[in-house]
């Protein structure tokens, strides 16, 4: 009876969790574009439905996960930009479900861990850059939830061996969670040592070893694909290759202006971690996760998040996982606070901050997502009912995402618009940027789209010889025709 009661609180809480993702999501499942990233996942993931080998035909930076991931989606699902959104609204409040199972685990009671849930949805939803479009995080962070709840709760040579198996999956997804398993096996194998019986030693290693062979089965999975296809070699370089040969170029203080701002912009979130991190609760309550294997964890990831050199916010979601789980302590009754504190968040002035906070949230997405003009989906509208079967077009320095939205092959395997024009790019993937304009000049275009000149003036003067303007929309967009046709 117990059993069903808890079965059924589960349920419960998982619903309200997907419900409030959808809820402080929704405005932004109706847009086209929130970043030009992903109109390459939905390109590269429908293509690859029709027969395309990704890093043999479509290039990108990131593994091959995502794009199997979303072609998935569009295959069994739908191929629908907000039933995709949707669709990662519920993944988040799945993770957020299993947050508040991790916290469960750490304190025991229940409202601080539907906190530490409800406060991962939160740092997911505000900014654009730090969760709301789509991006491997989301997906990813799914998998190091589940797998850190298996470490904790199943400490058996099988559930290592389903840890390391998780963030494999992970791994394909994006190759930081590499960082998770490190931090957390780095933890319990030192903390084997420090107690110096063999026999325990013997077993943290073990469980090690399984852990990572665990770990190497999906990516073995990938390796075997291209291996029988004859593409290891591509494999390899797209994935070890490019990665080594992009150059890190921060400074000491851009690093801590960096971090600063991820402070800074969840400080309330921030505050709640610190103080559940390093303030002991009253009486006999104690945590069930040791602090030191958060601190060895949340410096793992910020190694992993100051390693690409780049400020990209949404590279701090790998850390919203650990400052989530500990952020909820701050709700623990028997964690002292100042009486000030205590009174703002508890009711009914905490519960009517919170409604503020949300109706704020769902308005300000209302007004960045909903409200304004959709260009992408503006120029596909106007050439969809132009375009005959046999047509084809080049996006060029525009949103890539018009191949997807007008059922039309990418004519250049470097899908992302600035992979050919960026000098850092053009150097780690190695390519040949005259030799790539060459051939799209020789292509038969019927329309191309101009945001701005090409990095590539021949390619400028091919356009104003070839091609006539025919449409401008907002933004500096322009659709050039072909003369002739």
């Amino acid at each position: 009876m117990q059993t069903h009661s808890t079965g059924i609180k589960n349920l419960t809480v998982l619903g309200g969790f997907i419900a409030f993702s959808l809820l402080m999501r929704f405005f932004s499942f109706f847009p086209t574009l929130i970043s030009h990233d992903e109109g390459t996942y939905f390109v590269i993931a429908r293509e690859m439905l029709l027969g395309k080998i990704y890093f043999v035909d479509l290039v990108d930076t990131k593994p091959v996960g995502l794009y199997l991931l979303i072609g998935l989606l569009f295959k069994y699902v739908a191929s629908s930009i907000f039933l995709a959104r949707m669709v990662a609204a519920i993944v988040i409040g799945c993770t957020s479900f299993l947050i508040y199972k991790i916290s469960l685990h750490d304190q025991g009671k229940q409202r601080p861990a539907i906190a530490a849930g409800a406060v991962f949805i939160f740092l997911l939803s505000v900014f654009t850059q730090f969760g709301v479009f789509l991006n491997p995080e989301l997906f990813y962070t799914f998998f190091t939830a589940l797998a850190f709840y298996v470490f904790l709760r199943w400490r058996k040579t099988v559930g290592f061996l389903l840890l390391g198996f998780l963030l494999g999956i992970g791994f394909v997804l994006k190759y930081v969670v590499l960082v998770d398993l490190a931090a957390w096996l780095l933890f319990y194998f030192v903390t084997a040592l420090l107690k110096k019986e063999q026999k325990e030693i013997r077993t943290a290693f073990g469980h090690c070893v399984v852990a990572c062979l665990g770990f190497l089965i999906p990516f073995a999975v990938v390796v075997l694909y291209y291996y029988q296809i004859g593409h290891l070699k591509e494999l390899w370089f797209y994935t070890f290759g490019v990665t080594s040969r992009v150059p890190v170029e921060r400074t000491l203080w851009q690093a801590l202006v960096y971090i600063g701002d991820f402070h800074l912009r969840f400080l309330p979130v921030v505050f709640f971690f610190y103080y559940g991190l390093f303030r002991k609760p009253s009486g006999n309550t104690t945590y069930n996760i040791p602090n030191g294997l958060i601190i060895t964890w949340c410096l793992m990831v910020l190694v992993a998040v100051l390693a690409p050199g780049k400020p990209f916010g949404h590279y701090f979601i790998q850390m919203m996982v650990p400052v989530s789980i500990v952020a909820g302590r701050f709700f623990l009754p028997e964690l002292k606070k100042p009486i000030r504190i205590t009174k703002v968040i508890s009711h009914p002035v905490g519960t009517i901050i919170l409604g503020v906070l949300i109706a704020v949230q769902v308005f300000m997405q209302k007004h960045d997502y909903y409200n304004k003009p959709d260009i992408p989906k503006e120029v596909a509208a106007y050439l969809k009912p132009k375009l005959q079967p046999e047509d084809r077009i080049y996006t060029g320095n525009y949103q890539q995402v018009l191949y997807y939205l007008l059922n039309k092959d990418c004519p250049v395997k470097y899908v992302h618009r600035t992979l050919m024009c960026s000098n850092e790019h053009r150097s780690a993937l190695e390519i040949d940027l005259a030799k790539e304009m060459e051939t799209l000049m020789k292509k038969d275009f019927r329309f191309i789209l101009m945001k701005g000149p090409y990095c590539y003036e021949p390619m400028n003067a091919y356009i104003r010889k070839h091609y006539r303007l025919i449409k401008e929309f907002s933004g500096g967009v322009e659709v050039y025709e072909k003369v002739g046709m």
